[in-house]
């Protein structure tokens, strides 16, 4: 018999593993003990929100079976962040920082929202952001708004989910990660770094609670149930935050429709940053799934 497997038979079969001591558990609680209440509480608002408590754990914690599409569980954290989220300390933010930074002011005054209509970017080059547009909605017959058709303008953060929404699709052609698993983890990197090193800590911290809830669950769950994928987790988690750190302006402020004619490398270079691999990590949809 084994090492390992006398320690378990000496357990009793018992899982292998050392827990705290007695003088371990009361060295790290240090006497302290929560209040006590006839229901769960906490001075976390997203700990006290039931719904944002079930999302998270089921985003961290659940396998992606072929059941359900990897999508499945989005709405649930659409309504438990708005559910948590204080919009009226969100706008007065955005107001804030519209006085300290003049070319995010002017970016959310001009409201500029396109519709891209593939006849119309046929004069692109192949290569370039039009084509590349141009192809994906002849090839999925989707169009690039379909996420944000719904939703009104009435004040800046309004403009700035809608516009989030549409371009999400031109944010992987233009940063090469995905759409696939680790392209969808490095891309949420790239915006979660470019915003934090642009904006406000507090105003970065509205900017990313979908970003940040998405890319925190996703390490665990891949770390939980697909860890021959880790490395590639790894890799895409750097790649993405040293992205984000380069850029110029946040992804959320570039005005794509001034780079229809470009070639996707030299936006990426005039941005500040390097593209991902692609195609390259496709393999993620498979091996992170099951």
């Amino acid at each position: 018999m084994d090492e390992t497997a006398s320690i378990a038979a000496e357990k009793g079969g018992e899982p292998l593993g050392r827990l705290p001591t007695p003088g371990e558990e009361a060295y790290m609680r240090q006497g302290a003990t929560p209040v006590l209440s006839s229901v769960l509480v906490s001075n976390s608002d997203y700990l006290n929100n039931p719904l944002y408590r079930d999302t998270y754990a089921q985003f961290a914690l659940r396998r992606y079976g072929r059941d359900l599409p990897t999508t499945y569980l989005i709405p649930n954290m659409v309504r438990s962040l708005s559910e948590c989220r204080d919009d009226g300390k969100f706008l007065a933010l955005v107001q804030r920082e519209r006085s300290r930074r003049p070319a995010f002011a002017d970016w959310l005054d001009r409201r500029q929202f396109t519709s891209y209509d593939p006849v119309s970017l046929r004069y692109c080059a192949p290569g370039t952001l039009g084509a590349t547009i141009r192809a994906f909605v002849e090839d999925s017959g989707m169009q690039m708004e379909f996420l944000s058709r719904e939703l009104g303008v009435h004040n800046d953060l309004n403009y700035m989910q809608k516009r989030r929404a549409a371009c999400h699709d031109i944010e992987h052609m233009v940063t090469g990660f995905g759409p696939n698993q680790l392209g969808e983890l490095a891309l949420n990197m790239v915006n979660n770094a470019g915003n934090a090193a642009y904006f406000s800590p507090d105003l970065a911290k509205y900017l990313n609670e979908a970003t940040m809830f998405t890319s925190s669950t996703s390490y665990y769950r891949h770390s939980l149930h697909y860890p021959a994928l880790m490395p590639g987790i790894f890799e895409a988690m750097k790649l993405g935050i040293a992205a984000g750190q380069s850029l110029r302006m946040p992804l959320l402020m570039v005005r794509w429709e001034e780079y229809l004619d470009w070639p996707l490398d030299e936006i990426a270079a005039d941005l500040g940053f390097e593209r991902g691999p692609g195609a390259a990590w496709d393999y993620s949809n498979e091996l992170g799934v099951g």
